[in-house]
């Protein structure tokens, strides 16, 4: 329960933690490609879910709660979404191949939302 507590606390903060920084203007979101900064700011909504469902099962692990295990099946199949809905766009849009460091944050994190997402996934489905 360790591992999925630290992962659903961490989710929450990389989620508020890359969101301030957009709103406060630290990352900006250029219009790479028609659309992008529109879809870029239609995250936040979905990012919020995961964010919440990743800290509900962290609370919950804490308390040894059975509970968390359907939580983290909200919070994984959330963020294996993000990630492979990102990757899809990155890959049609081109925008994936592009070498910028802003693009291999971008990668990152959707390594770690497939990532973590499918450990969670897993975890939440265990028995």
């Amino acid at each position: 329960m360790r591992i999925v507590t630290v992962l659903g606390f961490l989710t929450a903060l990389f989620i508020f933690g890359y969101w301030s920084t957009v709103y406060l203007g630290l990352f900006m979101v250029p219009e790479l490609v028609p659309g992008y900064r529109s879809w870029f700011m239609a995250f936040p909504v979905a990012d919020t879910w995961i964010g919440l469902w990743a800290t509900l099962m962290a609370v919950a692990a804490i308390r040894g709660k059975d509970v968390a295990r359907r939580y983290a099946l909200l919070a994984g199949s959330g963020l294996v979404f993000l990630g492979l809905y990102a990757m899809t766009y990155g890959i049609l849009t081109g925008l994936i191949y592009r070498q910028s460091i802003d693009e291999y944050i971008e990668i990152g994190i959707k390594i770690y939302c497939i990532g973590v997402g499918c450990y969670l996934s897993y975890w939440g489905l265990r028995r």
